[in-house]
């Protein structure tokens, strides 16, 4: 009987685990720190890593979301980004934006053309 309880508990320990959502990985040429020279956000970056993205004055005090899925797909020629994230009190976003590799890269949000964010160059 008490083999069975044993089992039964970590039976239930390992469903719990399994059912924990991973943070998605993040493709490693969307990570960085990109800016944008549109006017009204000059002074504002957006941030990437690996599970987080983050928006705010700076990368180091951006306010910082949780990952938890990246979709890409084709939109005509374009390559099309919708990252889902949340908060820390559990509320989802989603962003869309377009990845263009050319150069170090650029990308620019699917609802808002006139802002064209670049990856800040690595301070040397």
């Amino acid at each position: 009987m008490w083999a069975i309880s044993r089992v039964s508990c970590l039976l239930a320990l390992w469903l719990c685990a399994a059912c924990t959502s991973e943070p998605a990985a993040t493709p490693s040429y969307l990570l960085g720190v990109w800016q944008t020279k549109a006017e009204g956000y000059t002074d504002q970056e957006m941030f990437i890593d690996e599970h987080r993205i983050g928006f705010g004055a700076s990368a180091d005090t951006a306010d910082r979301y949780v990952i938890t899925q990246i979709e890409e797909r084709r939109e005509g020629a374009k390559r099309l980004f919708v990252v889902s994230y949340q908060g820390a009190d559990r509320t989802k976003f989603r962003l869309a934006f377009f990845y263009n590799p050319s150069g170090d890269g650029t990308i620019v949000y699917k609802n808002q053309d006139h802002l064209v964010w670049t990856r800040r160059a690595a301070a040397s």
